[in-house]
């Protein structure tokens, strides 16, 4: 059975065959990437979506955002250049909408969510384009048009794709979106479920920090004592006063600290250990004992003939020691 194109609700006539698809972010191999490719192919050019379509003036506060979260930070820097560029020049690209599926006055932002925060601040319409998506198609063009600006960061688009589940994307949906193959969502995915989420809201969007650095704290929390140290720390006061870009750095570095602390503070488990000697100095015999183990050292010039002796009479002197034991109890 084929499967469905899920930009077949799209006017994909005017996208050019011959252009080049985006990159991904991540490496992909096999058929994860055949199939990524064939939808990148597709969507890796979203603005063609809106050729020959008709742009509208709408009013900001009639959209609401996605129903699906991509972002950590507020892009402070980067909101203000756009912020200073769209009073000075205009809004020159247009945002794309959805209908609303609940309010039939209202819309659903798909990609665009700075130029719509820009409009609502400045006071001024949101230049538009309306177009019939569904969830599906909307998260994949949402997905591609970031991937194709390259300004999520690893931990966004973790976020995103669990996001994304939540919504009741499947996991082929999400591959499509991101531009990643299985191995990049496992990886991604089992850092959203092992970092505590107050901790991921802390660090925000960390743009600087890639995968492994993520995969290693994920590496630390594992560890229910670390996870908590994490969230404790990341909710102080000198923390959270850390620019976003020092936060990752900091955590990281001082959970290594407390971890390698708290390995140093365990004890050593108990042992106990005996010592005897012959009278004649020919034996001599030491027992070390833990919880369930006891190491017995025979040594000197009796020591291999009365190990064969002893190991010789083991069943006779062990029933003696059950026996003892039983009239113990017994008394």
């Amino acid at each position: 059975m084929s499967r469905e194109n899920p930009f077949a609700k799209l006017d994909m006539a005017a996208i050019s065959a011959s252009q080049t698809p985006t990159k991904p972010g991540y490496g992909m191999t096999g058929a994860a990437k055949t199939v990524v490719r064939s939808i990148e192919d597709m969507a890796e050019n979203t603005k063609k979506l809106m050729e020959g379509e008709v742009i509208v003036d709408l009013d900001p506060q009639l959209i609401d955002v996605s129903f699906v979260s991509d972002r950590l930070s507020d892009d402070g820097e980067e909101f203000q250049e756009l912020l200073e560029a769209i009073k000075a020049s205009g809004q020159t690209t247009p945002i794309l909408v959805r209908p609303s599926s609940t309010d039939a006055k209202r819309y659903m932002v798909v990609f665009g969510h700075r130029r719509l925060r820009v409009a609502r601040e400045v006071g001024v319409p949101v230049k538009a384009i309306v177009k019939q998506l569904d969830d599906t198609t909307s998260a994949i063009v949402q997905g591609q048009e970031n991937a194709a600006r390259s300004n999520l960061s690893f931990i966004e688009r973790a976020y995103f794709a669990q996001n994304l589940i939540d919504s009741g994307m499947t996991k082929e949906t999400v591959r499509s979106s991101l531009a990643i193959d299985e191995a990049m969502l496992s990886k991604m995915l089992s850092v959203i479920e092992s970092v505590p989420t107050p901790v991921i809201r802390a660090l925000g969007a960390s743009k600087k920090i890639g995968r492994d650095r993520w995969l290693s704290l994920r590496q630390l929390v594992i560890a229910p004592a670390l996870s908590k140290v994490a969230v404790e720390h990341t909710s102080t006061e000198d923390f959270e006063k850390l620019p976003e870009g020092e936060r990752f750095d900091e955590l990281h570095d001082y959970l290594k600290r407390y971890k390698t602390k708290s390995a140093a503070k365990k004890p050593k488990a108990e042992t106990a250990t005996k010592d005897w000697v012959s009278s004649d100095r020919s034996l001599n015999f030491a027992m070390t004992a833990k919880a369930k183990k006891v190491a017995i050292e025979l040594s000197s010039v009796e020591a291999k003939p009365f190990s064969e002796w002893l190991s010789s009479r083991l069943d006779r002197l062990y029933e003696e020691y059950r026996g003892s034991n039983n009239q113990t109890n017994g008394d």
